[in-house]
């Protein structure tokens, strides 16, 4: 983004005016640092439909975690989840890369798993790993760069250059680029040029090309040692540009910090993959507080050779991904981290003439850890009687709906906020089963306010609908980004029940478009906020 030289009007201005006003301090004393975005249809006045219920939600699950995990290439996922129930087909399309039945071991009595993913098999029987069957989109393009593409936008078209999880972060903090939170939102390895924490203006990650850089950054607080450069003019312009580097990584003092807080779980296997899972595990067990990762194991194109080249990445995946639950369950937060693997497509069902496969098309996902409460498979397995012309398998779950329901069910993400990140059609949720309906009893910090719904109309702008469960005192206040006050709305004695209130009341006059707050007290003492947008 271009930046131009402030002149001095501009700085007059800039300085009136923080004379009267914080931007920071304004949205910490509202209790809402970073609040999202919302809208909601085409309506005039819009917001989240429980801001009471969601702040409740954001309390009790904040400590969640999701661990995104990119099988770079192209996973085969017929070869990861085997068909027992149409087995003989299965094998005929493939009589040389067939994984053998004596070769399985059974998740149930439909499906299996070649014994090279053993590992993964006490997930399994402890109820903390899901099948996602047949995840994809229609009319799968069969590019690498272009189904990554359309994998992290959403979006099959080229107009849109952001990622679903940065538009799910953008929407949570419109104030990022000028205040931005003390702590990495995502930590990304690898996967280069991935737009998955993209938004419209910046990242939303802190990035890494390797897990060996993120190490250093990890154990020294810098990317480079800066020290004994030496005295000449090279020596100089190195120390410049290490210089530079280092300052450039924001969050690494609180990377360092995290790393150093936590402990070295030796039974990581040393390769590139454990490494990255061995660091995420430290960042979480040293409190980091980052809600999103993403690690990435490559070398799933296997046009050739297939059955030796896919066995060794099963085998380190799924080794990696139990010690990693190994790891945390040790640390007593197994619970708190959902994993996920996804690839930019499955293969084809025939082998080629290589001993391996060519691009194609649907293919699993697979969730793991404890929170899932029970292991099994969502969706229908595609039907291998039912090729296209290519010979590739149709879809039975969009992708889409895989990221909306991990969001919606795990990240607690609002309706609003699930539909800013996705693009296209709403998709159907799958009922992950994750708690965050709002059906489990959730921490409330008052028992006088308690929260059912927001409801919008076009003609009426927003109600604001509550239960008071004893007469109280209800002031709104309404705020401009500015933190001055444009509107409010005073309820002496109200008494116990359902009320509505309206927010085009309480501004009391017409707002002009743009980014509001609304600040509820009761009692005088407990205060929710949330944001509004008029549009």
């Amino acid at each position: 983004m271009k930046r131009h030289k402030p002149n001095e009007l501009h700085l007059k201005s800039h300085d009136r005016d923080h004379a009267h006003w914080d931007r920071r301090g304004f949205l910490r004393t509202l209790g809402m640092a970073g609040a999202g975005a919302i809208s909601f249809g085409n309506s005039t006045l819009s917001v989240v439909e429980s801001p009471l219920l969601n702040q409740a939600l954001s309390d009790a699950y904040s400590d969640r975690i999701m661990v995104l995990i990119r099988l770079k290439g192209g996973n085969d996922g017929l070869n990861t989840i085997v068909p027992l129930y149409d087995f003989d087909l299965y094998a005929s399309k493939r009589p040389k890369i067939h994984i053998p039945q004596n070769k399985l071991f059974k998740l149930n009595d439909d499906f299996a798993m070649p014994n090279f993913m053993k590992n993964i098999d006490p997930l399994w029987k402890d109820g903390s790993m899901k099948v996602v069957h047949g995840v994809g989109y229609e009319n799968q393009n069969l590019s690498h760069f272009k189904s990554s593409e359309i994998w992290a936008t959403t979006n099959p078209e080229s107009d849109i250059s952001s990622g679903w999880m940065g538009r799910y972060f953008e929407g949570k903090y419109l104030d990022y680029t000028n205040n931005p939170p003390e702590k990495p939102l995502a930590i990304q390895i690898g996967g280069r040029g991935n737009m998955i924490f993209d938004g419209d203006l910046t990242t939303y990650s802190f990035s890494v090309s390797s897990p060996q850089r993120l190490k250093r950054v990890a154990e020294n607080g810098t990317l480079f040692d800066n020290q004994d450069n030496g005295e000449n003019l090279h020596g100089q312009q190195v120390s410049f540009l290490r210089e530079a580097s280092n300052t450039t990584f924001r969050y690494a003092s609180v990377i360092n910090q995290a790393y150093q807080n936590s402990k070295v779980f030796d039974s990581y296997a040393n390769d590139n993959f454990d490494l990255q899972l061995s660091l995420v595990s430290r960042f979480i067990k040293g409190n980091l507080g980052t809600k999103v990762y993403m690690v990435s194991l490559g070398g799933f194109d296997t046009h050739a050779n297939q059955p030796a080249r896919h066995e060794v990445l099963m085998k380190r995946l799924t080794s990696a991904i139990q010690t990693f639950y190994n790891d945390l369950g040790d640390f007593g937060i197994a619970d708190k981290v959902l994993s996920m693997t996804f690839s930019e497509f499955g293969r084809r069902v025939a082998e080629n003439g290589s001993n391996g496969t060519d691009h194609g098309s649907a293919a699993p996902i697979m969730l793991f850890g404890p929170a899932l409460n029970g292991s099994g498979f969502i969706g229908q397995h595609p039907s291998l009687r039912a090729l296209d012309k290519k010979g590739n398998m149709a879809n039975s779950i969009d992708f889409r709906a895989v990221y909306a329901s991990v969001l919606s069910d795990w990240l607690c993400a609002d309706a609003v906020d699930v539909s800013n990140s996705i693009s296209g059609p709403k998709p159907e949720l799958l009922g992950l089963g994750l708690g965050c309906d709002g059906s489990e009893k959730l921490p409330m910090s008052d028992d006088t306010l308690l929260p059912l719904h927001a409801a919008v109309n076009q003609d009426q702008g927003v109600r604001l609908y509550m239960t008071l469960n004893k007469p109280s005192k209800v002031e709104i206040n309404v705020f401009d980004v500015l933190g001055r006050r444009v509107g409010n709305t005073m309820s002496p004695d109200l008494n116990s029940g359902k009320h509505k209130i309206s927010l085009v009341d309480a501004a009391a006059r017409r707002l002009p478009p743009g980014q509001y707050f609304y600040k509820i007290t009761v009692n005088g003492d407990k205060t929710y906020s949330k944001s509004f947008l008029v549009k």
